[in-house]
């Protein structure tokens, strides 16, 4: 379907969001949070990585169309 460089920008946007995930995850993990404060600090990454991963996904639509 994506031929050369296209290929390569829908791999690296992958591999950005995984990194991300993988980051947010680690660092909720080693975080001294309380569960509630914990719980708004994941509800915000989440909401924040679904804009991010929005706008990405915006970014690869324009540059396929």
């Amino acid at each position: 379907m994506f031929h050369g460089e296209d290929n390569n920008s829908g791999e690296l946007l992958i591999s950005f969001l995984i990194g991300g995930i993988v980051g947010a995850g680690l660092a909720l993990l080693f975080a001294p949070y309380s569960g509630r404060k914990l719980r708004g600090k994941i509800a915000d990454m989440a909401e924040d990585a679904g804009d991010k991963a929005s706008g990405y996904a915006r970014q690869v639509r324009d540059k396929v169309l």
